[in-house]
């Protein structure tokens, strides 16, 4: 079991608070039937690997994955990026959330593997995310190119 301590519940109402978020989120697993867009906030469920807790069981790694919330609020509009707001079978892999401003707007942008990706106009920001139950176990573990770069030149 995961401790409490290890849960997560956070706001981020500046762009330092999301990158915080968005480490928590990498590797994210986020099913688009789980995706609404409605009135002024755009909210999805992750399930978001646990990089903050790891156990041994057996002698062998053990890590958790949790179901986590994710709730903008003062969204204006959604745009997708590579697929199509009814492909509700797919799973999209989170990498990242990164903020742009140009003069008069802030988008707030999720990327995905893929090129995949979520563009929300924002009023402001102000984002929500929070552990939705206690975390299970798992012996997988996110993998990225660069972990592998001297078992590929050896």
């Amino acid at each position: 079991m995961i401790p409490a301590s290890k849960m997560i519940k956070m706001r981020a109402l500046d762009t330092t608070d999301l990158n915080h978020m968005a480490e928590q989120l990498r590797d994210g697993l986020c099913p688009m039937v789980a995706m609404v867009h409605e009135k002024n906030s755009f909210t999805l469920l992750v399930n978001r690997f646990c990089w903050n807790h790891e156990d041994k069981h057996e002698g062998k790694p053990l890590h958790y994955r949790s179901h986590v919330g994710l709730l903008f609020r003062h969204v204006q509009s959604v745009q997708r990026k590579g697929f199509e707001q009814h492909s509700h079978d797919r799973i999209l892999n989170l990498l990242h959330i990164d903020v742009k401003k140009t003069s008069k707007d802030t988008w707030v942008h999720l990327v995905f593997s893929k090129g995949y990706e979520i563009r929300l106009k924002v009023e402001k920001l102000e984002v929500y995310l929070s552990d939705l139950h206690d975390p299970w176990p798992t012996r997988s573990k996110p993998t990225h190119l660069h972990e592998h770069i001297a078992e590929m030149v050896a």
